[in-house]
């Protein structure tokens, strides 16, 4: 049988990973921005109490992402 020989592997270093996950938050904020911006009105006749719960699962999903944040940066509020 041949032997087969295989690639020693290298190190990963986390710098490259964690500036692409950095980039990609950034973008999924500008986003979630600009689209609380096209969000209806609250002088809309046709807002519902949907528009309400939709808006508040919104909050407390952003909530717990903040929280995360502040963990992640040993932030104390």
């Amino acid at each position: 049988m041949a032997k087969i020989e295989t690639l020693a592997a290298r190190p990963v270093e986390p710098a490259a990973a964690y500036d692409n996950a950095h980039q990609i938050s950034r973008d999924l904020l500008q986003h979630i921005e600009l689209q609380l911006d096209r969000m209806i009105r609250p002088d809309n006749k046709a807002l519902r109490w949907t528009h309400v719960r939709a808006l508040n699962l919104v909050n407390a999903q952003l909530s717990e992402v903040a929280a995360l944040v502040d963990e992640t940066n040993n932030a104390r509020n």
